[in-house]
């Protein structure tokens, strides 16, 4: 007796009553041309999925190629907002303190 868990290596006949026997029975009793349309049918469906899931992946990938990018450039100090040298932190500060003064 094989441990329980494991297949014993019987084969169904399909005779069982079980969903998956029905539907067997009522794909064998189909019209073969009915049963075509609707194979075709199911295999439109299952590309326009596959081409869904398709694109979503590539917008992933390609948002997360862009956080990539920030991430080295923020790390590298070439972020958008990140003075290209010390003479324009300095430059920036220094309006900064103005534009403060000023009230603007």
């Amino acid at each position: 007796m094989p441990p329980s868990g494991l297949p014993t290596g019987t084969v169904s006949s399909g005779r069982d009553g079980s969903p998956r026997a029905a539907a067997t029975r009522r794909d064998d009793d189909a019209d073969p041309e009915t049963r075509i349309a609707e194979l075709e049918r199911e295999n439109d469906a299952l590309r326009a999925a596959v081409d869904r899931q398709r694109r979503e992946n590539e917008r992933i990938v390609e948002r997360y190629e862009r956080l990539l990018e920030r991430e080295r450039a923020d790390r590298d100090g070439m972020g958008d907002d990140a003075p290209s040298d010390a003479a324009d932190a300095e430059s920036s500060d220094t309006l900064g303190r103005v534009a403060r003064f000023l009230g603007l």
